[in-house]
């Protein structure tokens, strides 16, 4: 019997799709996979417009027949539908999934090739952040009637055309200022020093396990001082100096913001603040 310790690892592709269909499946003829997370455009309130309705619904018969093709290759299937123009939620929902599926032991690889240019960008940015697996399926030609779209996407693959694309090393804050980053992100405010600090005593952050504001003053002074000082040195500095936060003083508080680089490393951590 194989103990958990001993799991088999799994081959997990995660593909942003558009009216692609060749470009999913193609490497499937000669690469083994045991799941595969299709990330589609989903029908959204934003873009409430007959158009929009047509070109999503449009989509969503890609994803049936590319769901159809894979499951009868005996690959598990998992389809995420959101924003696909949204690029900090391609990069969120892309993030978490390999964050995941690294924490399971799986080898994980990314489809670049069968999407748009917001979410192309957006895959490509999580794969290299975290460091697995990038490629490109290259076409031979492109659909010129309406049959050759609907049975290949708006490319055609002829033959297995795959290609590695290399990854560029970018380096990630500490895992504590990554939480910082993505509670600012969920808060979507400005948050105070003292917010932040009741947010680190609630997970139980190194460094911050004693609920301060219950002693007496004079003790409560002297720990709120202790705390404030390791919070501005150990991460509020250097994520300001990066460029992901914005501080200002207001009275005798002083009040964090999220700059919009910070939201994008906040998306592109994969990190989920309310299960950690």
């Amino acid at each position: 019997m194989t103990s958990a310790s001993e799991k088999l690892e799994q081959l997990v592709h995660i593909i942003p799709i558009g009216y692609e269909i060749d470009r999913v499946v193609t490497p499937f003829q000669e690469t083994k996979a045991h799941r595969v997370y299709l990330v589609s455009m989903d029908d959204l309130s934003q873009y409430d417009n007959p158009n929009e309705h047509a070109l999503t619904s449009r989509q969503h018969g890609f994803d049936e027949k590319n769901i159809e093709i894979l499951e009868k290759k005996g690959i598990e299937v998992e389809l995420y539908r959101i924003d696909m123009f949204n690029i900090i939620e391609v990069m969120e929902t892309i993030s978490r999934l390999i964050v995941k599926e690294k924490k399971m032991g799986n080898r994980v690889y990314v489809n670049m090739s069968a999407c748009g240019k917001i979410a192309c960008v957006g895959a490509t940015l999580a794969a290299m952040i975290h460091n697995v697996r990038l490629y490109y399926v290259r076409a031979n030609r492109y659909s010129s009637t309406k049959k050759e779209q609907n049975e290949h996407g708006l490319s055609i693959c002829d033959e297995v055309k795959v290609w590695q694309l290399e990854n560029f090393m970018f380096a990630l804050p500490d895992d504590s200022s990554l939480i910082l980053l993505n509670h600012l992100a969920k808060s979507d405010r400005e948050l105070s020093c003292d917010d932040l600090l009741r947010f680190l005593y609630s997970i139980n952050v190194e460094g911050f396990e004693e609920d301060y504001w219950n002693h007496a003053y004079e003790k409560r002074r002297k720990l709120q001082t202790k705390y404030l000082m390791k919070l501005q040195n150990r991460y509020l500095s250097k994520l300001d100096n990066a460029g992901y936060i914005k501080r200002k003083k207001v009275g005798r508080n002083t009040m964090v913001k999220l700059t919009k680089t910070g939201r994008y490393v906040a998306a592109v951590s994969g990190m989920d603040v309310d299960n950690l």
